[in-house]
């Protein structure tokens, strides 16, 4: 009943934010081929940008493929789109309950703490999967639709895989907090500014070579969008690593849970 709850009363959050990210994919996608026969009025505007930004976005003259123009205008605001929504989803599942004082009803019900954490984890996470497979399939069957030039399919399936590594990490980051502070304020804040830090400090890394260590300890760096496009690789160890990351942050988050008094 409680993975039912969680489903039914997010579902309408979780079309809205689908439909948001699906809709910038919609709008690019028709146009990639007209883009594409302009290439050479397309390399002489990015030889003509300048360097600082080339440097930020990491882009130059691999991204003039119908790929790399769809990561370089859909893709940076797909990323922002899934870390708010991810940080929302399970902000709204687990602090919520804290919020409005139902969590102490559901602990007089026969379910232990560790099966109503399971649960409520389990639908953020469902949720989570659904909305990158929509990306993946949407973005797939756009492409196959739009786009009549030569484009790696595997480097678009690898954007939806980034989408949701960002998802689970900032989710279960999320999720540990929100058994913490047990209130939306300090839980959305701190994970939005995690979140800011982090990317941010990746682009800055990139530009400043004194400050690249900053990238380390971003996932940014891990999933990168420019290295994806530019070696056509998707980096698909590092993203399950970051995953594997986001379980044993949730995990922790499962065990204070188990342990942690409700705030009255």
């Amino acid at each position: 009943m409680l993975l039912k709850k969680e489903l039914k009363f997010n579902y309408k959050s979780f079309l809205i934010w689908s439909m948001i990210l699906l809709m910038f994919s919609w709008l690019v996608a028709p146009f990639i081929d007209g883009i594409m026969k302009d290439a050479d009025m397309l390399t002489d505007f990015i030889n003509s940008m300048p360097k600082f930004i080339l440097k930020v976005f990491n882009i130059d003259e691999s991204f003039i493929t119908p790929e790399g123009f769809f990561s370089a205008k859909v893709m940076i605001m797909a990323e922002i789109f899934a870390a708010i929504f991810a940080i929302l989803l399970a902000s709204n599942v687990f602090v919520n309950e804290y919020e409005t004082k139902t969590i102490e009803y559901i602990l007089t019900k026969p379910i232990t703490r560790n099966q109503i954490f399971l649960k409520k984890a389990f639908a953020v996470f469902i949720y989570y999967t659904i909305f990158a497979a929509i990306f993946c399939v949407s973005i797939l069957l756009l492409f196959n639709i739009y786009v009549n030039y030569e484009y790696n399919a595997t480097i678009l399936a690898g954007f939806a895989l980034y989408l949701f590594v960002i998802e689970i990490f900032f989710g279960a980051l999320t999720i540990l907090l929100s058994v913490i502070f047990q209130n939306s304020f300090n839980t959305i804040s701190i994970s939005m500014g995690v979140f800011l830090i982090m990317y941010v400090g990746d682009m800055f890394g990139t530009v400043v070579e004194k400050w690249e260590w900053i990238r380390y300890i971003t996932i940014f760096k891990y999933i990168p969008l420019g290295d994806t496009v530019k070696y056509s690789k998707v980096y698909v160890k590092n993203s399950i690593i970051i995953i594997l990351l986001g379980f044993l942050i949730t995990y922790i988050a499962s065990q204070i849970f188990k342990k942690e008094d409700i705030l009255i």
